[in-house]
């Protein structure tokens, strides 16, 4: 009987063990990143999100919202927030492109100028590029380790040594985890959250660091037209212009 009930005992173990451990579905890896591409591929659009960065010390947090539509001429709004160190300035930054000339709002200073001034071209359109294209499906399901979806939301588990070649650039930075959840449907993506831990290194000293980046697209492909403010007309002519 003894022996009956330990076996009976390490089967239930195994199999609470098989079920912690991490899963993957490769076919809804691959849809993913066929809905990355789908997406980056907009004429039109309506973004908001945040980016958050904590190190214990300066948290930060900038706030974005945005809009495009470039089935035609390129227009489009940006506005950035950003609160630091317990400071909130809601109008940081605002970027406007609007036929033909450019729009800039830092908090009170406004300018604007030709769009040709930084390559934007009568018939230019915003292009995203897919850095994942050039890579094989098997190498697209490599970069995680595990995946588990619910209706039209998914969630991926990055495999840290997959971060460490992708965040090569950034040097000082080393993630030791990371995390996306994302809505999508019909190849289009709606809602992306990156949420990433691990060690920022400055002087010779290490510190924790995460990251949290969330980005909500809306009207895709449905926006018909950008929101501007009335007074762009009365923006200055930048000095670099005018010489």
């Amino acid at each position: 009987m003894k022996k009956i009930l330990s076996y009976y005992l390490c089967l239930c173990m195994l199999l609470g063990l098989s079920g912690c451990r991490a899963k993957k579905n490769d076919d809804d890896i691959l849809k993913f990143f066929d809905a990355i591409d789908t997406t980056l591929q907009a004429k039109s659009a309506s973004i908001d999100g945040n980016i958050t960065i904590q190190n214990g010390k300066n948290d930060s947090q900038m706030n974005v919202k945005g809009e495009f539509n470039q089935e035609n001429q390129l227009q489009c709004a940006i506005h950035l927030g950003l609160e630091a160190n317990k400071n909130v300035i809601d109008d940081y930054l605002d970027f406007y492109i609007k036929d033909g000339k450019t729009y800039l709002k830092n908090m009170s200073t406004k300018s604007q100028s030709l769009a040709s001034k930084i390559g934007i071209k009568e018939n230019t359109k915003i292009s995203a590029y897919n850095p994942f294209l050039d890579l094989t499906d098997k190498e697209l399901c490599e970069m995680f380790t595990a995946s588990k979806h619910h209706g039209d939301t998914y969630t991926f588990t990055l495999d840290p040594s997959q971060l460490a070649e992708l965040l090569d650039n950034l040097g000082s930075v080393n993630l030791s985890e990371a995390t996306v959840k994302t809505t999508f449907k019909d190849k289009v993506i709606s809602m992306i959250s990156i949420e990433a831990k691990g060690q920022e290194s400055i002087s010779k000293k290490s510190q924790d660091i995460a990251f949290h980046i969330t980005l909500n697209i809306h009207d895709y492909n449905a926006l018909k037209k950008v929101t501007y403010p009335d007074d762009l007309n009365s923006y200055p002519t930048s000095n670099e212009e005018q010489a």
